[in-house]
């Protein structure tokens, strides 16, 4: 991705022809309702191109547009793109700019999302648009306190990430259809025959529907459950990997361990790191609904 600040007088038709993308793209990518809402000063992701990181200039004395753009190996465009800096502008020294610097490698990521089926063909249209994917999470396969599954309307989601190569990741939780739920977890996770129940229950639908894996997201687990989580999600793991399946969890972020502490006690991370393929660190959890704007991403962590 790059980024592109909208000139006085510039069309999308413009902007799409000198990146080589289509419009379709640009209105895609930022979510445009139109062709026509472009303004000066607007910031454009374009998708694809070369590789680029950000490196910062500070001016020095004598600098021009035209010398620095050299310096860089860019050309006046693109500079001026950057940085909003005309080709004829004075450069005060001392002044910061930001500037593209092309990676001569690419790595490799992988991306997940969750998605909370419909059962409708919007489920197929939201997995076509997001082809990009390595796996998607059907949010949310609840257990029960009989060690059952009460599952979501996943056939369409399915088929759809089977024709777009994506991995589909079966959700449990411990959601009573309410809320997330301490008690609920505490009732699977310390009776051994219930605990055995719920990991054979999705090992046989990952198997009769196609997933890929488990990905576990209980929440709200009490402090004293932890030991308990940890051999549930040792058991599942050993049960999955023989089956060539992988697990993976939802955590709540921390920068240091409590074990008392009251939502995130539960989760240890060092053993958990160990037991898992991957997990995602749910980053939003910083932060609450009556706090100050935090971070909203979740962290796809791979090689735990």
């Amino acid at each position: 991705m790059r980024i592109h600040r909208v000139r006085s007088g510039e069309t999308l038709e413009q902007i799409a022809q000198n990146y080589g993308v289509t419009v379709r793209d640009l209105i895609h990518y930022n979510e445009l309702p139109t062709r026509n809402v472009i303004v000066p000063g607007l910031a454009l992701l374009i998708p694809g191109g070369n590789p680029m990181a950000v490196q910062s200039y500070v001016v020095q004395s004598g600098d021009t547009p035209k010398s620095v753009a050299a310096k860089f190996g860019l050309t006046p465009e693109l500079f001026s793109q950057w940085t909003g800096y005309r080709a004829d502008a004075t450069l005060a020294a001392g002044t910061r700019i930001y500037l593209p610097a092309r990676r001569t490698t690419k790595r490799t990521i992988e991306v997940n999302g969750y998605l909370l089926p419909s059962g409708t063909p919007s489920d197929a249209q939201i997995l076509q648009e997001l082809s990009y994917l390595t796996y998607f999470c059907s949010f949310s396969y609840q257990a029960r306190a009989d060690g059952s599954l009460e599952a979501p309307k996943d056939d369409i989601a399915l088929t759809s990430a089977r024709q777009q190569q994506i991995r589909p990741l079966l959700t449990v939780t411990n959601f009573d259809g309410t809320n997330f739920s301490p008690t609920l977890a505490h009732t699977i996770l310390a009776n051994a025959s219930i605990r055995r129940r719920v990991i054979d229950n999705l090992v046989s639908t990952c198997r009769n529907k196609g997933y890929g894996g488990v990905n576990v997201d209980f929440e709200h687990m009490q402090p004293t459950d932890r030991q308990l989580y940890n051999q549930f999600i040792a058991a599942l793991r050993d049960s999955l990997h023989v089956r060539g399946l992988s697990v993976s969890i939802a955590m709540g972020p921390k920068t240091a361990d409590n074990p008392n502490q009251s939502w995130m006690g539960a989760f240890d991370y060092q053993t958990l790191g160990e037991e898992v393929d991957f997990l995602m660190l749910m980053t939003y959890e910083w932060g609450w609904v009556g706090g100050p704007p935090m971070t909203t991403n979740a962290l796809h962590l791979a090689g735990c």
